[in-house]
Parts: C-alpha cells; structure tokens; sequence
C-alpha cells in the first residue's frame, strides 16, 4: 500500500462513519468505536512504500471492558518500532476525541479540568475534532512525484487533485488549552487524522517516550486510569523482524474484531 493510498484510505472511512452517524447517532463514543474497528480490519498487515524505506506494519486494536472517565485520552497508541540497526524504540500516544454540536461550532465536552488533568499526565496529547462538514488542513499538497505501480487505482489517483480536507482535524491539545477557545477557530492549526498518522506517529513524532507513558497505555498498574481504546502498532523497515507482539491484560481489555 502507498502512503498516499494509506492517507486516502483512512480519510474514506472517516468520511462513511460521519455521513453514517450525523445526525441521529452522532455520539463521540461510537464514532471512535467504529473507527478503531475498520482501522483493524483495513490495516492490520501492510507493507507502506512512498516512505524513504518500505515498513512492514502490524496493527491491533482492543477495548476496555466498560467505560470510565480517563486522564488519558480516548485513544492509547502503543508504537513499537525496530530500527534498522535492530534496535527497538517504544513509545505512547494519545488522541483525545471531542465531537461538534450539532447546532453550533463549539465543542461544547472540551471542560478545562479534564484537558488540565491529561495534559498533567502527557503534554504529547493530540485533540481529536469530530466535524460532520469537511475541514480544509494544512496538510502539504500531494506529491504525484512517485511509481504509479505502488498506486494503481485510477479512484486513488483523482483524489490527488482535490484540496486537503478532513473529517477528523487534529492539533496538539497543549495548544488548544493555551488558546481556550473549544471551537472552529482552532481548525486554522490542524492537520488531518491521516497525516496525524502517516506524517508523525508513523515517524516517532508525538509520542511520549516516559515509562510512565508507556506503563499507561499497557494497562500497568491497573489502579491507573487507561484510554478506552488501545492501538498497538509494530512497525519495522522491511528486511527486519517485527517487534515482538504485546497484549493487553484479557481482565481489562478485549479485541476488537
């Protein structure tokens, strides 16, 4: 899979669960549940190539078992990743979701006490915007600059021509919380959930590197609060063995399929 048709690909199925949820179900919750499911189901073996070296990726999701009030975010990313030296880095990241009222621009379940508290934990949090009218990002224009072979498809290949937009906008909550203003006017300093993905985290960009961090998004202590949703990602330059696999607790978390 090119990374362009892996951007494509991820921005296609946001845009379905928005079209399918807005406005009888619009519910930030089943939005990132249906996310994480097709995020499994379309990415859970791939090799990506347009990047400066084809990297093999492994992709699993779970969820918690019930629901609870987190201080660290709604999505827990687990990224483990083999240099090629053979060296393995591990890092956390966490997304934090938040939807539009249907009636106004704000996002009116950003509260300032709970932004505080996951900040206090991982100041590398990534705000989530859940919009069901498209958002133009500032995303780099495409660069058509590659092998056709890796990208075949001639639906693929129109959307190159369009402006970048998203369903999903995403920037640093730590700026957002400076702004204090939970609305459209922060989409001026965001970037796609693609990007978001392909763009940084894919690169080690964002992500908390603290054991602490890390301990979180495993589910270790078990007394400490944990993102809803966990996405452990392996990821290493083809020619390398993956990661070794890493599994939550089955007492806390189950698989999405």
């Amino acid at each position: 899979m090119h990374i362009l048709e892996f951007e494509y690909v991820i921005e296609r199925e946001l845009s379905e669960i928005i079209e399918e949820r807005y406005p009888l179900d619009w519910k930030e919750d089943v939005i990132t549940h249906e996310l994480a499911r097709r995020f499994r189901s379309r990415f859970r073996r791939i090799t990506l190539h347009g990047t400066r070296y084809p990297l093999e990726v492994e992709w699993e999701v779970y969820k918690l078992h019930g629901s609870r009030e987190t201080a660290h975010g709604d999505i827990g990313l687990l990224i483990r990743y083999k240099l090629p030296t053979g060296t393995l880095l591990e890092g956390a990241g966490f997304l934090e979701a938040k939807i539009r009222a249907r009636d106004s621009s704000s996002f009116p379940q950003a509260r300032p006490d709970q932004v505080k508290r996951i900040l206090a934990r991982s100041p590398q949090t990534r705000l989530l915007l859940y919009d069901y009218r498209p958002v133009p990002v500032l995303d780099e224009p495409f660069d058509i600059d590659f092998d056709w072979d890796f990208f075949p498809h001639p639906l693929y290949r129109r959307h190159l021509d369009r402006s970048r937009v998203t369903h999903g906008p995403v920037l640093p909550l730590q700026l957002a919380a400076t702004i204090n203003q939970y609305d459209d006017t922060l989409y001026r300093f965001c970037h796609s959930l693609a990007h978001q993905f392909s763009r940084r985290y894919f690169h080690l960009h964002d992500l908390d590197f603290s054991q602490s961090a890390i301990q979180t998004v495993k589910g270790f202590p078990a007394d400490l609060d944990s993102p809803n949703i966990i996405m452990v990602i392996r990821a290493a330059v083809r020619g390398q063995e993956l990661p070794e696999e890493f599994r939550p607790s089955d007492d806390r978390y189950g698989a999405i399929e």
